[in-house]
């Protein structure tokens, strides 16, 4: 009779199971929110850093060449491939991030493209080059002339893409941007032309990324504009740029130079997204996307309202949402004289 009833008190009666399933449960609540936090925060610090590294992969570019590269790079040169536009902007596009790849320790891919698609080439003289998606093979049927066999441009450039957008693994409802520029279009219209390839039947082979140069307000170049138009307002990179140090006068720690983009309309589903490639520069005018998100927008998949942006001197600092959009688009402008507060844009 004993030995039966020390078999029972070593067991567990159904309420103690229950209150210990349910305090499991209350640690797991509080747990998760925790280990979430604190993925984010190295998913935010791995963005940080990729920022950092292209912002002094530019600067490594304007050391070596005495100009920053081009936002993006459209010539009558460029060989081979069916221009969309006429000259003096008939070339396939090659966006900044393309330029920089050598500095980017991508000197294979930059190799891969030379080989196929000849050097590409950016002088205020007018020596001008770009690369072309066309090679080898066909181009698609909405005569954009984008062809898949440009192998350079089906590399993953791990830098180039921020963990938390997840940009990658998502396949856009509208279609990849090929190419992006910013640039003034006259009549006081701030306006980014794109170039975009529907989403096809099977794997997209280019790659992504979800950073993108800064062209200011408008991004514009017409010496015609005076007073506050997007001419004072210009950045680093825009379409042809060739922006050398002596332009910045703002200075490089108060001038934006790269920023994140989701290319969407809502956290929950992708309008477009961005081909490394041909990503070229995106303008300030519209602010900050605050209250609601527009592909057109700098913007993040980050929590707490923040976009991050590397400046020129490569420092990387976060904008939150809610900050001055006015504070906002002087920062992006590298020669308007504008005396930035930082604290208006939540830092």
């Amino acid at each position: 009779m004993a030995r039966n009833v020390r078999k029972l008190m070593m067991g567990f009666t159904l309420i103690e199971l229950l209150v210990v399933i349910a305090i499991i449960a209350i640690l797991i609540g509080l747990l998760l929110p925790a280990v979430q936090k604190v993925r984010e925060a190295a998913a935010r610090t791995t963005c940080q850093n990729n920022l950092h590294q292209i912002a002094l992969a530019a600067a490594n570019y304007e050391s070596t060449y005495q100009m920053f590269p081009p936002g993006i790079c459209l010539s009558p040169n460029a060989p081979g491939g069916v221009p969309t536009y006429g000259p003096p902007f008939a070339g396939p596009a090659s966006g900044v991030l393309a330029f920089i790849l050598p500095f980017m320790e991508q000197q294979n891919v930059y190799n891969q493209a030379v080989a196929i698609g000849g050097q590409a080439i950016f002088s205020a003289t007018g020596t001008d080059n770009a690369w072309a998606y066309s090679y080898p093979g066909g181009g698609l049927t909405d005569g954009n002339g984008t062809g898949y066999g440009f192998t350079a441009a089906m590399a993953k450039i791990k830098n180039y893409l921020c963990p938390t957008a997840a940009s990658d693994s998502v396949t856009p409802t509208i279609g990849y941007i090929d190419f992006v520029w910013t640039d003034y279009e006259g009549g006081g219209t701030d306006e980014i032309l794109i170039d975009y390839i529907p989403p096809p039947g099977f794997q997209m082979p280019f790659q992504v990324t979800d950073y993108i140069g800064c062209g200011g307000a408008g991004g514009g170049d017409d010496p015609t504009l005076t007073g506050i138009g997007n001419d004072l307002y210009k950045g680093i990179y825009y379409l042809n740029s060739f922006t050398t140090m002596g332009q910045i006068q703002d200075g490089t720690s108060n001038t934006i130079a790269f920023g994140e983009t989701l290319t969407s309309n809502s956290l929950a589903s992708r309008e477009f997204t961005l081909l490394w490639f041909g990503s070229g520069s995106f303008p300030s005018a519209w602010g900050l996307p605050s209250p609601t998100l527009d592909w057109v927008y700098y913007s993040s998949a980050h929590t707490g309202g923040i976009i991050q942006f590397a400046f020129a001197d490569g420092s990387v600092r976060p904008i939150t949402t809610s900050g001055s959009s006015a504070m906002f688009i002087y920062a992006t402008g590298m020669a308007d004289g504008a005396v930035i507060n930082f604290s208006a844009l939540g830092q």
